[in-house]
């Protein structure tokens, strides 16, 4: 009898583990009403001519909300269901003027999926956040942790700045810079995201050539934007 009790024990807390297992991005979460999929978390200190407060950054969540119910969907504030938080603050979303396609209320037919973002103003030290998501009817809750890609212009700047001055410096030093700099080519990377491609840094070295440090910056910032870069996905 013992045995049979333990073992029913570990198959309950087993269950229990499994359904308080955080999601993951890309993951698609469900009640008997609705469908949840975040596709990207990211943080931005730039969209289009929008910028927010000095030492703050916008926290950008790609994501999709599907009525899975027989009947049309009334009216749903999804600001009012996703809740962002680091271990001692919350956080409000916020209206970005030049950010499209902005999710915020939706009112949905029978098995209608609708995709957008939501935007959050946050201090650009912070790293670590959690969300909490509540299905507006079953009120179950799921909570992510969230380890935003940082698309941030000006860190990515930065970043290539360093790198094209060490491959000039590199290049500069007497007699085996030539060599150094061909052996140890590759192309930049910043968090594993390739900025800028091998066969290209020469060009952009040349770009840069002779330009003050503001020229240079905007150079680079102007390559990154036209890759694709620094943008939300």
């Amino acid at each position: 009898m013992k045995h049979i009790v333990l073992a029913i024990m570990i198959i309950v807390l087993g269950v229990s583990s499994a359904c308080t297992r955080a999601p993951s991005l890309g993951e698609k979460v469900s009640d008997n009403a609705h469908a949840l999929l975040i596709y990207s978390v990211q943080v931005i200190d730039k969209i289009d001519q929008d910028t927010p407060p000095e030492g703050e950054v916008y926290l950008v969540i790609k994501y999709e909300v599907e009525n899975l119910q027989s009947h049309n969907d009334s009216l749903q504030q999804w600001n009012n269901q996703i809740i962002l938080k680091t271990n001692t603050e919350s956080y409000k979303a916020t209206t970005i003027g030049s950010l499209d396609s902005q999710l915020w209320e939706t009112s949905l037919l029978p098995r209608e999926t609708k995709v957008g973002y939501i935007a959050f103003t946050v201090p650009e030290e912070k790293h670590d956040f959690k969300l909490t998501f509540t299905f507006p009817i079953s009120k179950n809750e799921l909570t992510y942790e969230l380890n935003p890609i940082d698309k941030r212009i000006s860190i990515n700047v930065d970043y290539v700045f360093s790198r094209l001055e060490q491959i000039e410096r590199t290049q500069e030093i007497p007699l085996i810079g030539g060599v150094l700099a061909a052996s140890s080519k590759a192309p930049i990377r910043y968090t594993g995201t390739v900025l800028v491609a091998e066969e290209e840094i020469p060009q952009l070295l040349e770009q840069t050539k002779s330009l003050s440090e503001n020229a240079k910056r905007k150079v680079i910032e102007d390559y990154l934007l036209a890759h694709g870069h620094c943008c939300l996905e």
